[in-house]
């Protein structure tokens, strides 16, 4: 399933731990309010974003603008085992394949404690901050 821009920009303003206000003010040079507003009429799909609009969250969030657009890549589709996770996604959040990989271990033996301390794992992995270093190579 792919994220529409409103959905990839909410997750990346929330990954960034910013409310809609303090968001919408730095990127768009306004008050608390008037940006709270703006970021919310786009993250709810009301308002669509303009290029320059685009630009300015990016910069807010340290992030290309690229990164704020949906996929245009032809989605993999779910097979009869399992969906296919892109090397990008890996990349973002290093150690990822790793704990994927043994949770389809825990899968296969069925152990429901070691399944449920894998999946906090990921969890805690994919409620990280954004690594800076990463940011830093992909705008680069």
């Amino acid at each position: 399933m792919e994220l529409k821009q409103a959905e990839i920009i909410q997750v990346l303003r929330r990954r960034a731990q910013m409310n809609q206000g303090d968001f919408g003010a730095k990127a768009f040079s306004t008050s608390f309010e008037s940006g709270r507003t703006k970021v919310k009429n786009i993250e709810l799909g009301k308002q669509v974003p303009t290029d320059d609009d685009l630009k300015n969250m990016a910069e807010v969030l340290g992030l290309p603008v690229s990164e704020l657009m949906p996929s245009t890549d032809a989605q993999p589709t779910a097979g009869i085992h399992g969906v296919e996770i892109s090397r990008p996604v890996l990349d973002r959040f290093p150690g990822l394949e790793d704990y994927l990989g043994m949770l389809e271990k825990a899968v296969k033996i069925d152990d429901s404690d070691l399944i449920g301390y894998i999946t906090d794992k990921i969890s805690s992995l994919l409620h990280q901050p954004q690594d800076a270093e990463y940011t830093r190579r992909r705008s680069g």
